[in-house]
C-alpha cells in the first residue's frame, strides 16, 4: 500500500519511528545500536576515530608506537609480598586489640615471616642478614633478638636456634637498612630503630605469654629503651653498649644537644645519633624492675667495659645477674657461646639449660 507521494507506507514508518530490529535512526543517515554507539559516518561532520577502538571506514591503524598497557601485570614477587600484606592486615583488622588465641597467634606470625621472607628475598638480602623467626604452639614464652651497628641477625642465629629447640618462639629482627648496601645499621636513626623493635615485640607479645629480650651491642640499648616502654620479661644483654668509646667532650656536646648543629654533626659523624641513644637509655636502668643477665669482655673494642659495672651498679632486680670474661672482644658469643653463656642464658629465661 502506498501513500499520497507514492511512497510505501511501511518504509517511511520504519525512517520515523525505527527499523523492525528496534534500533532508531540517527542524524545524517547513521544508526545507533541498542547501546547506543553511532555506526555509518553519512552527514555528522565529524571524521572517523582513529587508533585503538577504531576499524573499518577509518583506514589502517596508525603505525606509530602502541598504545601503552595500563594494566600491566606486576612482577611475581611484588605481587606475592602485596597478597601477604593484605593477609596481615586482615587478621590485625578482624583481631583488632583483642589477645590471639594460641591457634591465631601461631597463624599471624607465620604471615608476617612470610611477608618478611618475601620482602627479603626481594631485596637481595645476604641470607645472614635476614630475619629469623621460628614458631611453634604451645611455646613456653617468646624472644626477641636485637642486633647492634656491627654485627647482624646471623650472630644471633645459633642462640636462637638453641632457645626455640627449648621450647621458644624466636625472633631475631633485621634492623632498618641492614644487610643493604653498607651491611650496618650506621645510617638509621635509632629512634627508627626502637619503633620497629616495639612492632615486633607487640606481634609477640599478642599471643598473651611473656616476652624476654635479647640484645646485642648497640642493640642492647634498644632493649633498655623497649624495656622502658613495653612489660617485658627480662632482659638479655650481651656485650652492652652504653658507654661509647669517644672522649667526654664529645659525648658532653651529645647531653647538651649540641650535636643536633650541623657543623657538630659533621664533626662527630654518624656517631652522634647513637651516642644520644646510649646516653637515654642509661637514664632508664635504675627505673626498670626487671632482672637483667648481662655478660662483657674486657677487651671488648667496640663497647666501654664500663658498660657492664654500670649496669651491675644501677639494676634493681635481685634476679639480676652479670658475668665479665678477661678476653674475646666484642664477638662475646662467637667467644664464649658454646661453652657458658647459651646454658646461661636458656637458665635465666626458664628453659632447659
Amino acid at each position: 500500500m502506498s501513500d499520497s507521494n507514492g511512497k510505501p507506507r511501511e518504509n517511511q514508518r520504519d525512517q520515523r519511528g525505527g527499523n523492525r530490529n528496534g534500533s532508531r535512526s540517527a542524524p545524517g543517515g547513521g544508526r545507533r545500536t541498542p547501546q547506543g554507539s553511532r555506526r555509518g559516518g553519512g552527514g555528522s561532520g565529524r571524521p572517523p576515530q582513529r587508533g585503538r577502538n577504531s576499524s573499518g571506514g577509518g583506514g589502517p591503524r596508525s603505525q606509530g608506537r602502541p598504545a601503552p598497557q595500563r594494566n600491566a601485570t606486576p612482577a611475581p614477587q611484588v605481587s606475592a609480598t602485596r597478597d601477604l600484606g593484605l593477609t596481615a592486615w586482615d587478621l590485625a583488622r578482624t583481631r583488632k586489640q583483642l589477645p590471639d588465641t594460641a591457634r591465631g597467634h601461631v597463624m599471624t606470625l607465620r604471615t608476617h615471616q612470610r611477608i618478611a621472607a618475601a620482602f627479603e628475598s626481594e631485596r637481595k638480602i645476604p641470607e645472614k642478614d635476614r630475619s629469623f623467626l621460628r614458631i611453634q604452639e604451645n611455646a613456653k614464652a617468646s624472644v626477641l633478638f636485637i642486633p647492634g651497628v656491627s654485627s647482624g641477625p646471623g650472630d644471633l642465629h645459633e642462640l636462637a636456634d638453641r632457645m626455640s629447640k627449648s621450647g621458644f618462639n624466636v625472633f631475631v629482627v633485621r634492623l632498618p637498612f641492614h644487610g643493604t648496601g653498607g651491611g650496618t645499621i650506621s645510617g638509621v636513626p635509632w629512634k627508627s630503630s626502637l619503633n620497629q623493635v616495639q612492632q615486633e615485640y607487640q606481634l609477640l607479645a599478642r599471643g598473651g605469654g611473656k616476652v624476654h629480650v635479647v640484645g646485642m651491642g648497640f642493640g642492647s640499648a634498644l632493649a633498655l629503651h623497649l624495656a622502658a616502654l613495653e612489660n617485658v620479661a627480662s632482659l638479655v644483654l650481651m656485650a652492652p653498649a652504653l658507654i661509647p668509646r669517644e672522649s667526654l667532650f664529645q659525648r658532653l656536646l651529645v647531653r647538651m644537644k649540641l650535636h643536633r648543629l650541623p657543623w657538630v654533626h659533621r664533626w662527630l659523624g654518624w656517631n652522634a645519633d647513637h651516642i644520644e641513644g646510649m646516653d637515654q637509655a642509661r637514664g632508664k636502668v635504675g627505673k626498670l624492675r626487671v632482672p637483667v643477665f648481662a655478660a662483657q669482655c674486657e677487651d671488648d673494642d667496640r663497647a666501654c667495659p664500663t658498660s657492664l659495672r654500670f649496669l651491675q651498679r644501677k639494676s634493681r632486680h635481685q634476679a639480676s645477674r652479670f658475668r665479665v670474661f678477661p678476653e674475646g672482644g666484642h664477638a662475646i658469643l662467637e667467644a664464649h657461646g658454646t661453652d657458658t653463656l647459651y646454658a646461661d642464658i636458656l637458665a635465666f629465661c626458664g628453659g632447659d639449660s
